[in-house]
């Protein structure tokens, strides 16, 4: 097996591309004004778009949904999935769940950075259940990952060690933490998810907001 993993990596959350048998998978596709930055990103790698067959979105926040449309615009075609808790709130242009100040400064914060985190409504084509595996990396297993987010999903591939975790794994250098703070949907469940994913032991976590491997 000889797939490979391209990331890409904008200002605020990283996408990652997926090389299978005959096409590629997208892991998320950040804010809507990263549209430019992925389509210059395929031209300069002589990747076309429609080599894009399967879109993934981990979770329905701005940061990881925002150009899907605009993708979705340029190839009608394209495939796009995630769990169903996170497509209802794609579908909406929505976040799957409120996020909630926790210190006098964070309603001022969300304020000023909201307008980033606009994102239109796009199509879902396909729900995508826990345990399910796509063909790609020998297989990749759609994980629960909620807590982040309620429909939260991570993509794990057993035969690589690689996982794939959106924001429910945060990676800074050596250490690894679950989603915490107010824009965490239950802590509790945050934590069972980090928890769960490190039980599997992954060598590469391949994060929105980081990456880490095992030496």
């Amino acid at each position: 097996m000889h797939q490979k993993v391209i990331e890409i990596q904008p200002l605020i959350s990283r996408q990652y591309l997926v090389e299978g048998e005959n096409g590629y998978l997208l892991i998320d596709t950040g804010l809507s004004n990263n549209y430019a930055h992925i389509i210059n990103f395929l031209e300069r790698r002589s990747i076309s778009l429609s080599s894009i067959e399967l879109v993934v979105i981990t979770h329905a926040d701005g940061d990881h949904y925002g150009c899907l449309a605009k993708l979705q615009a340029k190839l009608p075609s394209m495939i796009c999935a995630a769990s169903e808790i996170e497509a209802t709130a794609i579908r909406q242009g929505k976040s799957s769940r409120e996020l909630k100040g926790s210190s006098v400064f964070s309603p001022i914060y969300f304020k000023l950075t909201a307008p980033l985190f606009i994102s239109p409504s796009a199509r879902i084509d396909r729900i995508l259940s826990v345990g399910e595996e796509l063909p790609y990396l020998g297989g990749l297993e759609v994980l629960d990952s909620s807590g982040h987010t309620p429909g939260h999903i991570s993509l794990w591939s057993k035969s690589t060690r690689t996982l794939f975790c959106g924001d429910s794994i945060w990676p800074k250098g050596k250490h690894l933490s679950p989603s915490t703070g107010a824009n965490t949907w239950n802590q509790q469940k945050a934590c069972l998810a980090f928890e769960n994913q490190l039980a599997l032991q992954p060598d590469r976590i391949l994060a929105g907001h980081g990456h880490w491997r095992r030496d």
